[in-house]
């Protein structure tokens, strides 16, 4: 018994890692974001309530400027592709594309779709089409961008315990569908939009990914978790609770209202 214990307290402590994260630099931004994305080349990219988006560099210098037209608040942020900018507004159930210099498409509203019932949040497939949680008959679905067609429909009620999903943020990543609840966990899908499992990520609704890790933060700590392995890494930090959290290379990037501070976990 006692030989089973140590081997269980060793595979404990070979999954779980504490590092002390270090500020050491600092910058500001014009507005608290509720929407932020970081792309491929480590640009980062806010967006206000009144739907102004800006794109910085790492070192905080602002690079691009959108103003919309009409004045919405974005739900979800997605820069990840670089050269094309996915912005969803759920209260309109609206979307658009913004290119690397913030040039603005059309909107379009998900009504395009003959998708009855439509209330959730969507955002961007790996293949240039959209993923789209509908949490009014608890639906998941992939459209065709261009033609409208249902590429594929997976009703969730049949294979999720919950039946409620109260989610605020989704991203595709390495071929997985990674999707937010409320209860703090994030459910995992596999690129037909099959349920794989759960990963008890402490997070505010928001995570981020950088190479394997998942990134998510909580009021005491940002965690990384081997979406493999399962892996993970607790990071402790003395400021205030952060609400966005990015990671390239060796650097954290993170947001609290309108302070951006860069934490190096070496």
């Amino acid at each position: 018994m006692k030989a089973r214990i140590t081997i269980a307290a060793l595979f404990f402590h070979c999954l779980l890692f504490s590092q002390e994260a270090k500020i050491i630099e600092s910058f500001s931004i014009p507005f608290e974001p509720v929407a932020a994305s970081i792309d491929r080349q480590g640009f980062l990219y806010f967006a206000s309530s009144d739907g102004v988006i800006e794109k910085y560099d790492k070192k905080g210098q602002l690079q691009y400027h959108f103003s919309p037209q009409r004045k919405a608040t974005p739900s979800l942020l997605e820069a990840w592709q670089g050269l094309r900018v996915f912005v969803y507004y759920q209260g309109f159930q609206e979307y658009l594309f913004l290119n690397r210099f913030l040039a603005n498409s059309e909107r379009y509203n998900l009504n395009r779709f003959n998708i009855s019932q439509i209330n959730g949040i969507a955002t961007l497939s790996a293949d240039n089409n959209l993923w789209l949680l509908n949490t009014g008959n608890l639906t998941l679905s992939k459209i065709d961008v261009n033609s409208g067609e249902l590429l594929l429909e997976n009703i969730l009620s049949l294979s999720l315990e919950n039946k409620k999903l109260n989610s605020s943020f989704i991203r595709e990543y390495q071929n997985l569908l990674f999707i937010s609840d409320s209860k703090g966990y994030i459910l995992v899908f596999d690129n037909l939009g099959n349920f794989v499992e759960e990963i008890n990520a402490a997070n505010n609704g928001f995570f981020s990914f950088s190479k394997n890790w998942l990134i998510s933060s909580s009021p005491e700590q940002i965690v990384l978790t081997d979406i493999y392995s399962k892996k993970t890494k607790e990071v402790s930090y003395a400021n205030l609770p952060y609400q966005f959290v990015f990671m390239e290379n060796d650097l954290l990037f993170a947001i609290s209202g309108k302070r951006v501070d860069i934490l190096s976990i070496n």
